[in-house]
């Protein structure tokens, strides 16, 4: 599942200015590791990101694509979505949002909810804290899993 080519260089754009920002150097390999997030709407893993960066630069290894996913990940560029794999899979959107999580194809899918956004929590966060943002994880089946349940 990718996105338009628009959509891909608008997010390239707020990438690099991001970097900027954070006294991060854009190379290549960075660009290209992010590019591939951007491209792909499916939250993909670690491993995914390597194997199509790779067909692009073939001299990438899988550890500097770990070390970059986590340092984007550091900086608030990206973050790391929970899902029910134990591998960890990213999301290049930074806007507040939500997930639908397909237990049976493992797809994830972004939603918006901003009645949830906009509620208290029902423990005050002076009570146990700081509020750093707020997701919700729905899990069951996307549309193409359910229609093939008998």
């Amino acid at each position: 599942m990718s996105r338009p080519a628009a959509d891909v260089r608008d997010e390239i754009e707020r990438f690099q200015e991001a970097c900027r920002r954070n006294g991060l150097k854009v190379t290549h390999q960075r660009l290209e590791i992010f590019r591939e997030l951007a491209r792909d709407r499916s939250h993909p893993s670690v491993e995914s990101v390597y194997r199509r960066v790779k067909e692009r630069l073939p001299t990438v290894s899988l550890d500097t694509v770990y070390r970059t996913l986590s340092t984007f990940e550091h900086l608030g560029l990206i973050s790391r979505v929970q899902s029910l794999e134990t591998v960890a899979r990213y999301d290049p959107n930074p806007a507040p949002h939500h997930h639908l999580v397909c237990v049976r194809c493992r797809a994830i899918q972004d939603f918006s909810w901003p009645e949830f956004d906009r509620m208290e929590p029902p423990i005050p966060p002076h009570a146990w804290g700081r509020v750093h943002g707020r997701r919700v994880e729905i899990w069951g089946l996307c549309p193409r899993c359910a229609a093939g349940e008998g």
